[in-house]
């Protein structure tokens, strides 16, 4: 009878894996829940912020204004190695 209690299909083992899993799912939830709350907040800026939107745009399109003018980088480790790399 105990070690039906400790090893059955709904024995303390199964029990504390699914509260384990039960857990981690409620973290989860928690962290989408602040995910989507930071979310929402964003989407009221750039509904009544005019600076956020242009700030927004200018991030993820690239939009450049006329007096501005936009340096594109190379990204670190992109650079081919040999010979030709030093000089």
């Amino acid at each position: 009878m105990a070690y039906n209690l400790v090893f059955s299909d709904h024995g303390y083992l199964v029990y504390r894996k699914e509260q384990q899993g039960l857990s981690d799912l409620r973290a989860e939830v928690s962290k989408l829940r602040q995910q989507r709350e930071k979310l929402a907040k964003e989407v009221l800026r750039l509904r009544h912020d005019p600076k956020a939107l242009e700030e927004l745009v200018h991030r993820e399109l690239g939009y450049v204004h006329p007096d501005e003018y936009m340096l594109i980088l190379p990204k670190k480790g992109t650079q081919k190695k040999g010979k030709n790399a030093h000089e």
